[in-house]
């Protein structure tokens, strides 16, 4: 099956659609932000604290998602630097990544279902984990909700 079939593949009636191309990870995307932003746990580290130009920040996630769930390579960033200067401006704790892996996962789950979305769940609980201990990490790895470390099959590669 090709990217192209995928996409051209609907769910069934009833059945929300896999993760299958940029668009749905922009779509996933932006919808998470929107939760994110007015989040009274942690909407402010994005408004007040960072102060993150969504314009900007919206297509570098989609970039992220998009090399973790689809197309390896897109991203080229490093995200643990942004997020030690964040935790060097307001300390960054356990319950704001529960939180942050609380509506990821509310909005993976809401808008689609399948392997990929599977993963996206699975890769955001590693992220979380990840950015946890190395920024408010005192050198031991501190509980996120769910499973941390979790074996993530590659991302699928688009045929042409």
């Amino acid at each position: 099956m090709t990217h192209d079939d995928r996409r051209q593949s609907p769910a069934a009636p009833g059945q929300l659609p896999d993760i299958r191309d940029r668009q749905d990870v922009e779509g996933l995307v932006k919808s998470f932000y929107d939760e994110v932003l007015g989040d009274p746990l942690i909407g402010r580290l994005f408004t007040e604290v960072a102060r993150v130009d969504m314009a900007t920040h919206l297509p570098v996630m989609a970039d992220f998602w998009e090399s973790a769930l689809l197309t390896p390579g897109v991203y080229r960033r490093n995200a643990l630097r942004s997020h030690r200067d964040l935790h060097a401006k307001s300390p960054l704790r356990a319950e704001y990544f529960e939180r942050w892996l609380e509506l990821w996962t509310a909005t993976v789950r809401r808008r689609h279902a399948g392997p990929v979305s599977d993963r996206a769940v699975a890769k955001a609980q590693a992220v979380a984990g990840a950015l946890l201990h190395n920024t408010a990490g005192d050198g031991r790895p501190r509980p996120v909700r769910g499973p941390v470390f979790v074996d993530i099959e590659p991302p699928m590669r688009r045929t042409s």
